[in-house]
């Protein structure tokens, strides 16, 4: 699951079962890959530019991103290792070196980082400097390590609900953290229902959260106008909040 979302307590709605830990992890392990986007994005408008000679785009939340993505990682690392009952020796594993390679990672080209995201229009020479140091090839290379790290987590996690759980609260809060939801992974049917073939949630919920996931599952998979983008906008917070609360 490579969805590319602020840390919460579990306060549960009055009218939503608590799910608990796994519910409130998942929104967590989004605010740290929600962090890390920028870096990410600007890896993916570089590679535009060099196969398909677009312009280069500097995201305006590139300042910073390096210290937000520590911030938010170490917030999941110290929750997911306190729960037992989620945690895998495996998952602690991939998420120590996440970490580890993460701080080595912002630690050698914050320098770097800072350049660019200081820059009004893209600077060619600067950004060749920047990919020649390695700059792009270890965001990348950190970005599958979030991923290998996600999986991971996941598989520890079983096949029942709080597995499930993570993934839909992950998924739902990877989308509220985008400044515009222009489109919707197209296998998000798989998450919200645990089966790409699937017609329901696997476990029961309400009829407005049905309703909501129904609603984000037809939205998906193609590009959006900015009506839909609202109705994803409202549909994904209705599930959001159902899991963890109002945040």
């Amino acid at each position: 699951m490579r969805c590319l979302v602020i840390g919460v307590a579990c306060a549960c709605a009055l009218t939503a079962p608590c799910f608990g830990t796994p519910a409130q992890l998942g929104a967590e392990f989004a605010d740290a890959y929600a962090a890390f986007a920028p870096l990410y994005l600007l890896h993916r408008s570089y590679a535009d530019y060099l196969f398909r000679g677009t312009p280069v785009a500097i995201p305006s939340d590139l300042e910073g991103s390096c210290a937000r993505f520590s911030y938010e990682l170490a917030l999941f690392h110290l929750n997911y290792s306190t729960q037992t009952g989620s945690t895998t020796a495996g998952g602690l594993a991939f998420l120590s070196r996440l970490r580890s390679d993460s701080v080595a990672f912002c630690d050698t080209y914050a320098a770097t980082i800072a350049a660019v995201a200081e820059l009004e229009e893209p600077d060619g020479e600067l950004l060749t400097e920047a990919s020649d140091a390695g700059l792009f090839a270890e965001i990348k290379r950190i970005n599958d390590l979030v991923a290998t790290t996600l999986d991971e987590i996941l598989v520890g996690m079983g096949e029942g609900i709080e597995r499930w759980t993570f993934a839909v609260t992950f998924s739902v809060r990877t989308l509220l953290s985008r400044p515009t939801i222009e489109r919707i992974d197209a296998n998000l049917r798989e998450i919200l229902y645990a089966d790409p073939e699937g017609i329901a949630p696997p476990f029961d919920v309400p009829a407005e959260i049905l309703l909501a996931m129904e609603r984000l599952i037809e939205l998906s998979g193609r590009a959006l106008t900015a009506r839909e983008a609202e109705d994803a906008v409202e549909a994904a917070t209705l599930v959001c909040e159902y899991f963890i609360g109002d945040f």
